[in-house]
């Protein structure tokens, strides 16, 4: 596959689908956990550990989120962003965005504590990292050249 093809099919399929509306797993998962509970993994009091989960994700969401604004680059996943930001919560993941989302979902997972449940966080894990975060990653790549290249080496995907 030539590779002005290969960037712009990867480009279509992570662009198809906002990852905000990734945030629609979260309804989903507590009608499928009422629905379908299948099996219950965690009980009471143990499920209550999921809040803590929650809490840290909905913190890091915030602190990346302002992060970026502070240094003034889009939030929103359809504007590309016009600085590489590497400090902060960028520091320690690439994409404590992403990372906030599974660890909401995974703390929804844990309060439920249905075995259906646990397949929401696991879902959205697999679409961001073999689907959309690649083709962001090449995306950064061709903005940021050679600085994003050290900072992809100096910095894992997720944490």
């Amino acid at each position: 596959m030539p590779q002005a093809f290969s960037v712009l099919y990867c480009r279509m399929k992570a662009k198809f689908i906002n990852p905000a509306l990734f945030n629609l797993f979260i309804p989903i998962s507590i009608a499928t956990h009422f629905f379908i509970p299948i099996k219950v993994l965690i009980s009471s009091p143990f499920n209550t550990l999921g809040i803590v989960f929650i809490l840290i994700g909905l913190v890091l969401n915030m602190v990346a989120s302002n992060h970026l604004r502070k240094n003034q680059t889009p939030v929103d996943f359809n504007q590309p962003p016009n600085r590489l930001v590497t400090d902060g919560p960028f520091r320690f993941s690439r994409n404590p965005i992403y990372l906030s989302g599974v660890t909401v979902l995974f703390g929804i997972a844990i309060l439920l504590g249905s075995l259906v449940s646990f397949c929401f966080p696991m879902l959205l894990f697999l679409l961001l990292n073999y689907i959309y975060i690649p083709s962001e990653e090449k995306e950064m790549q061709e903005m940021f050249g050679n600085d994003y290249v050290k900072y992809k080496h100096s910095v894992r995907r997720w944490l």
